[in-house]
């Protein structure tokens, strides 16, 4: 008897969850200028992201016989790298608000901006929350004829498992964007490919946390692109560069892990395999390179 209440109490729950997803979807949901799975097959992506091993793995990556058979997504601040013009993405993934209104980064940001307008001389997709769609255009001021915008529908399902991957599919939602990367390997599976390398995917965001004498939660950090020295810095939040509680920190970091769960499963369902490059990486969603 008790089992069968739970159980009931559990499709209620479920039920309310779904309707809640489909009002959010009436009321949020963009539905023009949306990524969507495509019904192209392509071969293969890679998705270079910026943790600090990409540097072990840029051999790999720059071998020619890789990338002639290989298109390839970069993200963030890479355009700074020298290695953005050598493998002359198709594909850019950004997800960080600091790129969609104005923010302690504004010069950093608007540096950026500037140098996809002047020096990105191939056809290129940049992709962000459809929610901040509008925002982006409108902030980033992007007028370079090689560069496209499309929207990606970040409104996290809720309701019963059997309809995610539909939802995902017709892009009218896909896994949190915790962090961009979860973003990118989104975009990498809805783009149609059946193979997807990942690179400097080292989440290690929870090996070297420190707590100082002030009571701020502190970090080692280092992207690849950055040539300094390696420091504990106090984490901030990127929206409003207030520092980061431990306990929401903590959590932030287990909802993108449970997000690239997610994705794992969706690839999965569609035949699309991920291969994770990177040796040091803490995501235990995807296969391995042997």
């Amino acid at each position: 008897m008790k089992s069968a209440i739970k159980k009931i109490i559990y499709c209620i729950k479920k039920l309310l969850d779904f309707v809640f997803f489909l009002i959010l979807i009436l009321v949020n949901g963009k539905h023009k200028n949306v990524l969507r799975l495509s019904k192209c097959k392509k071969n293969k992506i890679a998705i270079i992201a910026t943790g600090p091993s990409l540097k072990e793995d840029v051999h790999i990556i720059l071998d020619e016989d890789y990338k002639k058979q290989t298109d390839f997504l970069m993200l963030n601040f890479s355009a700074f790298d020298s290695l953005f013009f050598k493998l002359r993405p198709r594909h850019y993934c950004l997800a960080d608000p600091m790129y969609f209104h104005s923010s302690w980064r504004d010069e950093e940001v608007f540096r950026f901006f500037n140098l996809l307008n002047n020096q990105v001389e191939w056809p290129m997709t940049i992709y962000v929350p459809a929610q901040n769609l509008k925002q982006f255009v409108e902030f980033s001021r992007l007028v370079n004829s090689n560069i496209k915008v499309l929207g990606v529908n970040t409104i996290i399902y809720n309701g019963f498992e059997k309809f995610r991957s539909f939802f995902y599919r017709v892009g009218l939602s896909s896994p949190p964007p915790q962090t961009v990367t979860n973003l990118a390997i989104f975009v990498g599976i809805n783009t149609g490919y059946q193979n997807i390398d990942l690179f400097g995917v080292d989440h290690t965001f929870l090996s070297a946390l420190m707590v100082n004498e002030k009571n701020q939660l502190c970090q080692m950090y280092s992207h690849s692109y950055d040539e300094g020295e390696v420091e504990y810095k106090v984490v901030t939040r990127t929206d409003n560069n207030k520092i980061w509680k431990v306990g929401e920190y903590i959590i932030a970091c287990g909802n993108m892990f449970l997000s690239h769960d997610l994705l794992e499963n969706y690839a999965k369902s569609i035949d699309c395999r991920i291969i994770n490059n990177t040796k040091c990486s803490m995501i235990d969603s995807y296969e391995r390179k042997k």
